[in-house]
């Protein structure tokens, strides 16, 4: 089940903290509908030098999993994902306990597709690190396009007690209800509860508008 999953994250790694915001798709045909693979991705000038740069740290410290993690990063938005997946993993080796990266890997497994892979880590990174909503949000995403719905609604019911104000945990619901043909009445109150939160987030509002338009006598 297609499906995209934004989001905007803050990493701390040591001084240095990391914000991105990213669309989070099941891509698993990407490659045939853009007519390449990720495998043809080359990094832009800055990310080959953080790359080098990165590079040069891990030979001389191969335990440094800072350097892992910032040219994991660079792999990443150059989408070149085989090597991103590879030093994020080598950064897990060094410290299994980082957040950053055990989230970094989960990004990486969502955009190659592998959903079950990418919530384990997600999960991973929730033992190791403090939960936040948006890591929640990303558990059930995954859950969802896992097809997993009841446990999409379960774990949206106790990550809403703790996250009441955060848009997507509604959405995320509301989407799981409809797909076990909850009550039509819940499944109204989750899309309107995420658009109240986020009423500028056009996704939110086109599927309430969808929803109430399928209810309508």
């Amino acid at each position: 089940m297609p499906f995209a999953f934004r989001c905007a994250l803050m990493f701390g790694i040591g001084k240095s903290v990391w914000k991105f915001s990213c669309l989070v798709p099941c891509l698993l045909l990407l490659g045939a509908f853009s007519g390449c693979s990720f495998a043809c991705a080359a990094p832009t000038a800055e990310q080959s030098a953080i790359i080098a740069e990165q590079t040069k740290l891990i030979e001389a410290n191969p335990k440094d999993y800072k350097a892992y993690f910032r040219r994991g990063r660079a792999y990443f938005d150059a989408r070149l994902l085989t090597e991103a997946e590879s030093d994020f993993k080598k950064g897990i080796l060094v410290n299994p306990k980082s957040q950053a990266l055990w989230t970094s890997l989960a990004f990486v497994y969502e955009e190659q597709g592998f959903l079950l892979r990418s919530l384990d880590s997600i999960r991973q990174a929730q033992k190791v690190g403090p939960l936040t909503a948006h890591l929640g949000a990303m558990e059930l995403s995954c859950l969802e396009g896992l097809d997993r719905h009841e446990e999409c609604i379960a774990r949206a019911n106790k990550l809403i007690q703790l996250f009441p104000e955060f848009a997507d945990l509604y959405y995320w619901r509301a989407i799981a209800r409809s797909a076990t043909k909850g009550a039509t009445l819940l499944i109204g109150d989750d899309f309107r509860a995420a658009v109240r939160l986020a009423p500028t987030n056009d996704r939110y509002r086109k599927r309430l508008e969808r929803f109430s338009a399928s209810v309508t006598p």
